[in-house]
């Protein structure tokens, strides 16, 4: 296999078993009502987050081995797909029954990464302007204001949503900025403003996600950072470093990139409870109890 892929399909391991550690970490912390330190330490205190934050660390980490020879739309789609892993980890683990939609969402998932990964050709770096590299920094630190606003918001339910979506921008940026650095020596790093960018989306991208399962469901924060981040990291990769599907292979890539969003989409409603008499759904705080 591809060392890319190989590292792409570790990442998706280590990001599912996160995404089931780190809700269940969340819910025993107290509801916090603004992007503060002290919320963060909360978190870093408790095992269970330390536990899902090297998980997540160890997906990034191999995200970035994937980065550096595949197109960000490869990359963000293999993200995509740990919702399959948590899925599939739930089955063997906790013996959570999958119903027929979440069985063809997970082949969908697997059918359409076979598709992105057989169309994909290989990138070369890309070298972009300091312009670039300063408007990355300035929209990771532009997600401190933005969060602050829906903070307040009186509707926990919306705001929660909002903030998965804005946690979802912040891991789009944060996959950018991957696809950008290519120095990774102690003096290129301090003085790269991508760097810095990285390291500011990634840090607010979890505190986002973290206060935003505090708000809203699991289903609902987990449709909206998975949709958010996989098409914005992918347009970025686009737009910013001209990412291309091999040649005459484009339709299969959209038809892969499409199977692969979709059966994430559907995955984010794995372990759901049904809808109540009224027709809403409960919430759901852990997908493990």
């Amino acid at each position: 296999m591809n060392p890319a892929l190989l590292a792409l399909a570790l990442a998706a391991v280590c990001s599912g078993s996160a995404a089931v550690v780190q809700a269940s970490a969340v819910a025993r912390v107290p509801t916090a009502n603004s992007v503060s330190v002290g919320f963060a330490l909360r978190l870093i205190r408790n095992p269970r987050y330390l536990v899902a934050l090297t998980l997540i660390a160890a997906g990034f980490a191999l995200s970035f081995v994937a980065l550096r020879t595949l197109p960000l739309f490869v990359v963000q789609a293999g993200r995509a797909s740990s919702l399959a892993v948590t899925a599939l980890l739930s089955v063997l683990a906790l013996r959570i029954r999958m119903r027929r939609s979440e069985v063809v969402a997970v082949v969908a998932i697997g059918t359409g990464l076979v598709l992105v990964a057989v169309t994909s050709a290989p990138q070369v770096a890309v070298d972009v302007d300091q312009r670039v590299r300063f408007g990355l920094l300035a929209a990771a630190v532009a997600v401190v204001p933005a969060a602050a606003l829906i903070l307040r918001m009186t509707d926990r339910r919306r705001s929660g949503l909002l903030m998965a979506v804005l946690a979802g921008c912040c891991f789009g940026l944060l996959a950018l900025g991957a696809r950008l650095i290519h120095d990774f020596t102690p003096t290129s790093l301090i003085t790269d403003p991508t760097a810095w960018a990285t390291g500011v989306a990634g840090g607010l991208g979890l505190l986002c996600g973290a206060m935003a399962l505090q708000r809203a469901t699991v289903v609902t924060v987990t449709a909206a950072m998975v949709a958010t981040e996989t098409i914005l990291g992918s347009l970025l990769g686009m737009i910013v470093c001209a990412d291309r599907p091999a040649a005459g292979l484009l339709i299969p890539a959209i038809s892969g990139f499409t199977l692969v969003l979709a059966g994430a989409l559907a995955l984010a409603r794995f372990g759901a409870p049904e809808a109540d008499t009224d027709g809403r759904e409960q919430e759901l705080r852990l997908p493990i109890g």
